[in-house]
C-alpha cells in the first residue's frame, strides 16, 4: 500500500449494513477493539501506535519505522502491547493503564 492510500475506519451491523466511522485515519495495519469501544490501531505514515474513538485520535506510542500487527495481552491494571517493528526488526512493549 502506498503512503497515498489511505484507510478508513468502518463497521457493520448485522444485517450486513455498512458505516464508514472516519473516512481517512492513514495507513492502517493493526486493530484491536478495547471494551470500551475505542479502537487501538497502528499506523503506518505517523509511525505510531494510536487510540481511536468518534472523539478524535490519541497517539500512545510512536517512533516505529513499520508498525504492524500487534498482540494485546490483559494485565490487572490495563494491558501490555507487544507491537512488532517490521522496518526495524524489533518488538516494542507499550503498557497501558485501563
Amino acid at each position: 500500500m502506498s503512503a497515498e492510500q489511505q484507510r478508513g475506519i468502518y463497521s457493520m451491523s448485522a444485517d450486513g449494513e455498512i458505516k464508514t466511522l472516519a473516512a481517512a485515519v492513514g495507513r492502517l495495519d493493526g486493530l484491536y477493539e478495547v471494551d470500551d469501544g475505542t479502537l487501538l490501531i497502528t499506523e503506518w505514515n505517523s509511525g505510531a501506535l494510536l487510540r481511536w474513538s468518534v472523539k478524535g485520535t490519541e497517539t500512545l506510542a510512536k517512533g516505529f519505522k513499520g508498525p504492524a500487527d500487534f498482540c494485546v495481552i490483559p494485565e490487572a491494571n490495563g494491558f501490555l502491547v507487544v507491537v512488532p517493528d517490521l522496518v526495524q526488526g524489533e518488538l516494542r512493549l507499550v503498557r497501558l493503564a485501563k
